[in-house]
């Protein structure tokens, strides 16, 4: 290894680990010879033990006896995740689709009833209106003695547009 080749954050890692007592036999040798030939490492290893005799000489602060235990169940409280189904925000989305939907599907009910109703049920109104014509002639109609007759004059198609020419002539 170089004396100043730049150690990488694995290496940074092992040699907090070296101070620490943590690695085994085989990586605590490897970084023994790593310190031996770099003096990037040394210097790293001089820094780091600096910091924990720096550290040591800081007041222990007083911590109540639950203190770990209750940091661990916030720590692991923060990786689990509320299901989407549960949250509030869901819920009241939810709610409001369900109710959107419903509305929707009353107004179509009512359009879709509108329109079967008008269609197939007439008022009495809506029938006089269709017959109209009929009743506005009603009184020449009445004049009208024998519905024979107009039959046989509607059966004769010459004898009407001879008719109508004449009383477009006039």
């Amino acid at each position: 290894m170089d004396k100043l080749s730049r150690l990488t954050p694995e290496d940074r890692e092992n040699l907090i680990a070296y101070l620490d007592g943590e690695l085994d036999e085989q990586a605590t040798r490897h970084m023994e010879s790593m310190l031996v030939e770099s003096s990037v490492a040394r210097n790293d290893v001089e820094a780091l033990s600096r910091t924990y005799d720096l550290l040591d000489e800081l007041p222990r602060p007083n911590v109540p006896n639950d203190f770990v235990e209750r940091t661990v169940a916030t720590a692991k409280m923060e990786h689990v995740s509320v299901p989407i189904s549960k949250r509030p925000w869901f819920r009241k989305t939810t709610q409001i689709l369900t109710l959107c939907g419903w509305t929707t599907l009353l107004v179509a009910s009512a359009a879709v009833g509108s329109l079967v109703s008008s269609r197939y049920f007439q008022s009495q109104d809506d029938v006089l209106i269709e017959k109209l014509p009929v009743i506005e002639n009603l009184d020449v109609y009445y004049e009208v003695d024998n519905l024979e007759f107009l039959n046989r004059l509607s059966a004769e198609t010459s004898l009407l547009n001879e008719m109508a020419r004449e009383a477009n002539d006039e």
